[in-house]
């Protein structure tokens, strides 16, 4: 079986740009599948998301890229990667109190806004949708969408940092570094947090209220190879060299794109080099493609 793709946000703006050539995306468009490529949660959070920080002044640049996503996908969107690990993997229900958005809802909103011809059309409730017409009160509800994952995110990068140091915080402060020179030198060798995997593993387990056996968190480590590859560069950046999580937002995106990879049958198509660098010693590196070699291999 063909493995399904999963193209991040940048592909459409790559498209919208003239970076992609409308000649090479007609060509995508006639080797889809007959229901299109779904999109996946995030690609669709972040496009929605977009409506929200563009304002009226880019929004049909926006709309441009929501229109090219839907239109690639039929309006499909994928279940949260969480979600399909409870389900294919761990055998568990997704926790009662942690659902995320539903598909059908995200598609929904794409589907209002791409069919809105500008933004204040969009929230004056003129947008035709189904016989009658419908608005968005606020675009900040489709910002909303990843509030939680961006904090989770960052909890996470701010969690490893106190488990090497506690202090970390109140050593920025007064030197603008978070580590002390020495203990900065004994975290930049790779191999200082390879052993830190399994723990990143156990804490997503506990948030899905899944065991945390060894042959579990095992098979999750394999799995997740490129997530955790990922994450160790984020927390090494963040410690050594005062990466900041405000600059580099958008990395929540990727990391949530990654989990996907858990899945054989899935790949990821990317306009952004900096997401296989990233991730460019796991064992699922040859699963993320820049746009022209998915082409290529059609």
């Amino acid at each position: 079986m063909r493995p399904i793709p999963i193209f991040d946000t940048n592909v459409f703006g790559d498209v919208q740009r003239g970076k992609i050539s409308q000649a090479d995306w007609n060509y995508l468009l006639r080797h889809r599948p007959g229901r299109g490529w779904p999109l996946s949660q995030v690609t669709a959070l972040e496009l929605l998301a977009g409506v929200h920080f563009a304002g009226s002044a880019d929004f049909l640049n926006v709309r441009h890229r929501i229109e090219l996503a839907y239109k690639l996908s039929n309006g499909r969107i994928l279940n949260d990667p969480r979600f399909l690990l409870c389900k294919e993997v761990l055998r568990i229900p997704f926790p009662s109190d942690k659902v995320p958005p539903a598909s059908s809802v995200i598609s929904m909103y794409m589907d209002f806004v791409r069919r809105a011809e500008t933004l204040e059309h969009l929230l004056s409730g003129r947008v035709p949708y189904k016989g009658k017409f419908v608005r968005v009160k606020s675009t900040s509800v489709l910002a909303h969408l990843m509030d939680g994952p961006k904090k989770q995110w960052a909890a996470q990068v701010e969690e490893l940092a106190d488990e090497n140091h506690p202090a970390w915080r109140q050593h920025f402060k007064e030197t603008g570094r978070r580590l002390p020179l020495e203990m900065r030198q004994a975290l930049e060798p790779r191999s200082a947090w390879q052993e830190r995997r399994p723990a990143f593993v156990k804490a997503l387990l506990e948030w899905l209220g899944a065991s945390t056996g060894a042959e579990v968190i095992a098979e999750l480590c394999t799995r997740l190879d490129a997530v955790l590859e990922f994450t160790i560069f984020v927390a090494r950046e963040f410690l050594l060299r005062n990466y900041s999580l405000e600059k580099h937002h958008s990395d929540v995106f990727d990391q949530f794109q990654l989990q996907y990879l858990a899945f054989d049958r899935f790949i990821i198509v990317s306009g952004d080099p900096d997401l296989s660098i990233r991730t460019q010693q796991c064992s699922q590196v040859h699963r993320i493609m820049s746009f022209y070699q998915f082409l290529g291999s059609l």
